[in-house]
């Protein structure tokens, strides 16, 4: 059986790479160039009816800049949504972003301050 969810998560990365994105699903080492996109969140909710399985993800995709960089962070926050709101499609499923939250905040985690975008998609597929 194929797994909706693996898909779903696939393209994303695929559509942001496409985008122009340095984007990975792990979080990469201090030598990795500023800014990338780390897909790596996702929960997954099941719907079974009598003739099919519907269902929901939840995916986080954060972007890491450099603290003088918030404009850049959130125009690609803003062009992630708008590529993933309006593709689609996976191979074998419909998908639809039903809801999208962002934020961006202060990051201090590593030896030069950052600015860390969140989006948040919940996403229904057929």
């Amino acid at each position: 059986m194929i797994d909706p969810y693996q898909e779903i998560f696939e393209k994303i990365i695929e559509l942001s790479n496409e985008s122009g994105y340095a984007t990975f699903d792990y979080l990469p080492d201090e030598s990795q160039a500023y800014p990338f996109v780390y897909v790596g969140y996702q929960q997954n909710i099941d719907r079974i009816t009598k003739t099919r399985f519907l269902g929901k993800t939840h995916i986080q995709l954060d972007v890491y800049a450099e603290h003088n960089r918030r404009f850049e962070v959130s125009r690609i926050l803003n062009d992630l949504l708008n590529v993933i709101q309006h593709h689609r499609k996976t191979t074998h499923f419909t998908y639809t972003v039903v809801n999208s939250e962002s934020q961006i905040v202060g990051d201090n985690t590593t030896d030069i301050p950052l600015i860390h975008g969140i989006l948040e998609l919940e996403i229904q597929y057929s």
